[in-house]
This record gives C-alpha cells, structure tokens and sequence, in this order.
C-alpha cells in the first residue's frame, strides 16, 4: 500500500533525526523499535482516519470519521465509565497498600516471610489469577465459594456493582505488591527522630501510624497514585477476562457503540476491532482515545517538573475545558472550578501561599458535582475532569498535616489487629492460587464451589493437557517468543543506555520511552496490528516477540541506566587512553560489569513474555503459534459462554506457576551478586 510506506518512510526519517543525532550507532536500533511499536501506530491511526479503509480500498472522507468517533456517545460513556472504574480500582489499591505496609513496618517476627506474601500477585500471571478470582467470585451462575462464605450472589454477568467492584478489586490485586513496596520504601526513609518525638509527646502505636507516617509518607506517594490511575485507566485484560464489559446496561445501547457496566475504553476499542472491517473507522477511535490519554499524560508528566504545582494547575484547567467541552466533563458546571483554579493559578504566579486555598475549593466543587451527579444518573453523571481535578488538587493542597485523636487504640489491641490483617491478607493472597491447585489435581471438572478442597485426587489432567491440548507446543512457543523477546531487548538496550549515560543529549531516548510507556493502550495496540499486517509480523511469533520487547525495554532502561552511571569512570578513561573506542569500551567493560544487572533484565523479560496475554491476544490467529497464555484462555473460553474444562485449566495453571517459580531460583543468587558487588565492581 502506496500510503502506508510512504507515511512510514516519511514519518522514520523526522524521527530518527529527531532521537538519534547524538550516538547514532547505538541509539538507532531502540529507535527502530520505539517508532514502529509506539509511535508511528498512532499517526497511522491519525492517517487512516481520513479515509474509508477497507484494505486495499481507500475512499477519501475528510473529518467524517473523526467527527463520528469523537461525538459517539458509547465512547464519551465509556470514557466516563472508564474514569469512574479507575479511580474506584485506584483507591482500594492505595488503601490496600497502606494498610498493608503499615502492618509490616517495625515487624520483625515472619517479616521476611510476610514481605515474600505480599509479592506473590506479581509473580502469577494475571490470566491466571484473574480467571481463579472469577471463579471464587461468580462459580456457576452466582453460586461460588464467597458467595456461600459471605451470603451473597455474585453474578457478574447481570449485576452490576458486583462486576464492577470486584473487577475493580482484582485489579488492584494485582497492583498491591508493587504499590505496598513504593510505600514500604517510603517509611524507611523516615528520620528516626520523628518516631521519637510522637513517642515523648505520648503517642501510641496507632496514633504514629494515623498521625505521623501517613502525613510524612503520601507528598512522596502522590506521584505514583496517579501512575496508578493512568494504568488503571489503560486496563484491559482484567475487565475482558472477567467480565468482557458487561453487565449490560440501559443506557448503553447506541447506534455506533454498546456499552456495558465495565466497558472502558480498552474493551470498547477491542470490540470496534473485532466487528468493524473498516480500519478507517478504528483509526478514528483510536485518535479519539489517544487525546484522551493525551491529556491525563500531561497531568501526570507535570509531576516531574521543578514547577509542578505551577503546572498542574494550569494541566487541570486545560483538561477541565476541553473534557468540559466535548462532553465527557463537568459540562456547564465545570466553569465554576475552573474560575477558582485560575485565581490560584494567578495567586501562585504572585507568589501567593494562598493559593491553595483556591485550589481546595476548586477540587471541594469538582468532587460535589461527581458525587451527586454520579447519584443522580448514574454512569452518565460522571465527570472526567472532576475526578482528574480532585486527585490533583490533593497533591497540590496536602502538606502532610493530619492530626486524628478521636479514636485511640492500645497498642496491644493495634499489634493484634495489624497480625490478625495480615494473616487475612496472606489468605486472600493465597486463595486463587490454592483454587488452581485443587482444580489441577481434581477427577471431576467442576469448580470447588463448597470447599476448597480436591473433588478425587488425581495426575491425569496434566498428561491429558500435554496428549490432547498440544500444551507441550504452547510452551515451546513461549520459549520462542521469550528468548526473541529478550534478544531484542538486550541488543537494542546495552548500547542505548550506554550512550545516554555518555551523552546527555542521548539520554532523550529514555524519556521518550518513559512517554510512550503513559500514552500506549488498546487504541495504540489495534492501529498497531494493522500496521503488522502490511510488514508482514502479524500472527507471527516475532511480531509478538518485538512488541513485547519494547513494553520490556523501558523497565530494563531504568533498570540499567543507574548501574551503567555508577561504574567507575576510571576504567572508562583509562580504557579510552590506551586507543579503545567507545565500542569496545562497551562490550570488554560496560559488559562484563553490568551482567548482574542484564541477568535481572533477562528474568523479567521473560517472565514478562511468559505472562503475556493481551499481545497473543491481538496479534495471533493461528492456533498452532498459541503461547501458554492463550492456550489457557481457550481451555475455559469466555466465562459463562463456553463448556469450561477447569481441571485441565488448574493443571496448566500449576505448570506455568511452577515453571515462574523455578526462574526466580535459578536466577536468584545471579540477581543478588548485582546487589552485593555494587555494581558490578566488587570492595
């Protein structure tokens, strides 16, 4: 296709000029892959949405498919539902994560222990757990093992607080481990004179934990709680694996889009993907979805800035008039907030510290209209900008200054009550796991909903699973695709990272790859399988491999980028007096020191790769290139639609956690010799 490479062509040339005019030879390859999987999928989105695509048919019509996306009201729905879900997932993970990293602190009995509980939803594969979670949730029509626990039927088919609540949870779930590090590292940077202090002043236990580390911890937290909201905003595989968008709802059925209960922008994205034959159209929604992420980017990049309350300010204030505006914010309404935060925008010029008071109330009104809104219509009601606005104007307002002393707790009853959470939480932590297990070595295919315990016990599943389901092709190709993955990976990485830490004006490429990381998603993801098609790496394993190459590239930079800066310049420069170049430089010095790093990068990609879903998802077809993952999504199908086979499901769900766990073994003492030798360079 004519325009397809000359767009491609056109758009790599301004690119590569733009990334790589400073050590070209290194940064090049990065570049290749950062402009082909993230960037360039977004301007072919903007490209083809000018036209009536149906390959290799194109028909010029100008803004009428932009005009239909963007005025759809299934996507200003969705995009609302999307916000509302997010927020909702966002605070149980933050108070979560709290509540759990303030039962460890200061433990010293089983904390190692507990510290290796917490980390376990990371480590599972969230097709897995997900799966499992659905199961103990929903069971057979909303009889499950919770459900006769708590009294309650969840059927997350038609109720819906029930499927949104729980998605939600699951969820965070799976974010609890990292976020409870983030805060856990957090306490330990505490000045240990603080805790003194509240000790002399007569505070208990409970009191230090309400009054002094939550104050002295969240300016530091605030930051990641929105990252967390905009991942929240990007989820997709939760959602499709739970609940696929449903339930239905009234208000959801429109011409162009239907929208359920849990139907955010990913799954509606997915949906025009797999109905809509006209790539014009997905192109549109894809720009549509990609201004909305655009925006909330912005928010989130400002957290960096030296000015950042300065430029938050003003970020919310753009958000709130063109979500406002386009129907998806405050409306009318929103004018009254704005009005409050541009005083505070002009106060905080003047170098006013009364600033924030505006702000407070700016974020008081954005946060009463969603609220009644919300009440009052349900979904439709609710405001984007409103809730973009509250969680900002509490970074900006918050100062760290909590003071509770209505409700005092003994410090016995606080140690009692923070074992009694954790060992609750261990349970919940463990509980999906253990439902796999027994499903894995049960006779009957049948969910445990009664008792967790094994219906006949039994080794038959996992040899079926290899005789009759091709399980042993499904694991070669995910070998495939990890060892592709992290070839990729290191070629493109080592020599990037190394040049940014000899070059600042290499080092672009790394906040190029932190943007990109915020602004993908399901509307970058579809526009991307199109443009696989015409290079001829869609349903191919390497075309799975190079996309999961680059979402591991930016952990693996940031990973590398502080090592490579702390070995000793010396052996650079000495290297460099005796004629070695920089290439050489690299591969006899910069190599060999930062294999303990590299070997923390190979155990993630590949565990990355391994844990894969949504790529295999969108990018294969062909049931004989199936990895693991959707191996184990067909052997129980859409949930509720399909005759589930859980018992081989529990059986290859045991594998793939076995074969994660010995990963970590094996690579364990490699990954700590990083950490002992400082480095790569030993005392």
């Amino acid at each position: 296709m004519t325009f397809f490479w000359l767009l491609f062509s056109v758009s790599l040339i301004f690119f590569l000029i733009f990334v790589v005019r400073a050590k070209p030879i290194y940064t090049f390859a990065l570049a290749i892959l950062l402009f082909t999987v993230n960037f360039f999928p977004f301007l072919w989105g903007v490209g083809i949405s000018f036209f009536d695509f149906f390959p290799p048919t194109m028909k010029f019509v100008g803004f009428k498919n932009l005009i239909g996306s963007f005025s759809d009201p299934g996507l200003i729905l969705s995009a609302k539902i999307t916000a509302l879900w997010a927020m909702t997932s966002m605070a149980m993970e933050i108070l979560i994560s709290y509540s759990i990293a303030l039962s460890l602190y200061s433990i010293k009995k089983f904390s190692g222990l507990l510290y290796a509980i917490v980390l376990i939803p990371w480590a599972v594969p969230s097709y897995i757990s997900v799966i499992s979670w659905t199961s103990l949730i929903e069971g057979y029509g909303g009889d499950s093992f919770l459900s006769r626990i708590l009294h309650v039927t969840f059927n997350l088919s038609t109720n819906v607080p029930a499927a949104f609540l729980w998605s939600a949870f699951v969820a965070a779930w799976l974010g609890i481990p990292l976020m409870t590090i983030v805060i856990l590292s957090s306490l330990q940077t505490l000045p240990p004179h603080l805790r003194d202090l509240a000790e002399m002043e007569g505070a208990n236990s409970f009191e230090r934990a309400i009054n002094v580390y939550i104050p002295q911890t969240l300016p530091i937290v605030f930051p990641y709680i929105f990252i967390i909201f905009l991942e929240s905003f990007k989820e997709f595989s939760t959602i499709f694996l739970m609940t696929a968008g449903g339930p239905a709802i009234v208000s959801g059925f429109g011409n162009k889009s239907i929208v359920g209960a849990t139907t955010v922008l990913g799954m509606l994205m997915y949906d025009k993907f797999s109905i809509t034959q006209n790539y014009g159209v997905l192109g549109a929604y894809s720009v549509a979805i990609g201004v909305i992420m655009l925006l909330l980017v912005t928010v989130g990049w400002n957290y960096r800035s030296s000015k950042k309350n300065r430029n938050l300010i003003l970020a919310i204030i753009i958000a709130h008039i063109i979500f406002d505006f386009w129907g998806i914010g405050s409306g009318f309404f929103g004018i009254l907030p704005v009005l409050f935060y541009l005083i505070a925008f002009f106060m905080y010029e003047k170098r006013s510290k009364r600033f924030k008071k505006f702000v407070l109330i700016g974020s008081f009104f954005d946060l009463a209209y969603l609220i009644f809104s919300v009440a009052h219509s349900g979904f439709s009601g609710v405001s984007i900008s409103a809730v973009i606005s509250f969680i900002v104007a509490l970074t900006i307002v918050f100062e760290g200054k909590i003071y509770i002393s209505i409700l005092k707790i003994p410090d016995l009853l606080w140690k009692v009550l923070k074992m009694s959470w954790l060992v609750l939480w261990s349970i919940i932590v463990f509980l999906p796991i253990w439902n796999v297990f027994v499903m894995g070595v049960s006779k009957e295919n049948i969910l445990p909903i009664s008792n967790l315990l094994p219906r006949g016990l039994t080794l038959n599943n996992f040899s079926e699973l290899f005789s009759n389901y091709n399980f042993g092709q499904a694991i070669l190709n995910s070998i495939v695709i990890g060892v592709m993955a992290i070839a990729i990976v290191l070629v493109t990485i080592l020599p990037a990272t190394y040049a940014a830490v000899h070059s600042k004006r290499a080092s672009r490429i790394g906040f190029l790859l932190l943007i990109s990381s915020f602004f993908t998603g399901m509307h970058t993801m579809i526009p991307l399988a199109i443009t696989f098609r015409f290079l001829g790496l869609l349903d191919t394993l390497m075309g799975v491999s190079i996309v999961i190459a680059l979402h591991g590239s930016v952990i693996s930079y940031f990973l590398l980028y502080p090592f490579l800066s702390g070995l000793p310049k010396n052996l650079d420069e000495a290297a460099k007096i005796d004629g070695a170049n920089g290439f050489t430089r690299m591969v006899r010095i910069a190599l060999p020191l930062s294999l303990p790093a590299l070997w923390t990068i190979i155990v993630f990609v590949f565990i990355d790769s391994w844990s894969s879903f949504v790529i295999p998802l969108i990018f294969l077809n062909s049931e004989s290139l199936y990895p693991v993952s959707m191996t184990m999504y067909n052997l129980v199908g859409q949930y509720g639609l399909t005759y589930s086979k859980w018992n081989l499901f529990g059986a290859g769900s045991v594998i793939n956690i076995t074969v994660i766990l010995i990963v970590f073994l094996i690579a364990r003492k490699s990954i700590m010799s990083g950490i002992i030798s400082k480095n790569g360079v030993d005392d």
